[in-house]
């Protein structure tokens, strides 16, 4: 079963800043998994991201930034470039697949 420990204080203030980007934001510790966890009050189930970072700074508001909703035109924009650069350099190493294989 979860173990989460809601973070209302810490050194940065981190927990504050995330608030301020969403008012039914809420930083937890989870005792289980041993990570923090962002969770949006407003929405069942409340789980929204576990921070890849060991400890709260900057770097959580930045994450949090990053995600947040009324962000998803921006963060569809880079899913989308990304792909379409994964998807170039594959046609590219199979044209020089073809290229190699056949002898040129």
């Amino acid at each position: 079963m979860e173990k989460l420990f809601e973070v209302r204080n810490d050194l940065f203030d981190i927990s504050a800043r995330i608030k301020s980007i969403d008012e039914f934001y809420k930083i937890y510790f989870n005792g289980d998994t041993r990570r923090f966890e962002l969770h949006n009050t407003r929405k069942t189930p409340t789980f929204q991201l576990a921070f890849p970072f060991t400890r709260l700074d900057k770097r959580a508001l930045d994450y949090t930034l990053e995600s947040a909703v009324k962000n998803k035109e921006f963060i569809l924009k880079k899913i989308e470039e990304y792909n379409a650069k994964a998807e170039r350099e594959k046609e590219r190493k199979l044209f020089e697949k073809i290229m190699t294989d056949a002898g040129f």
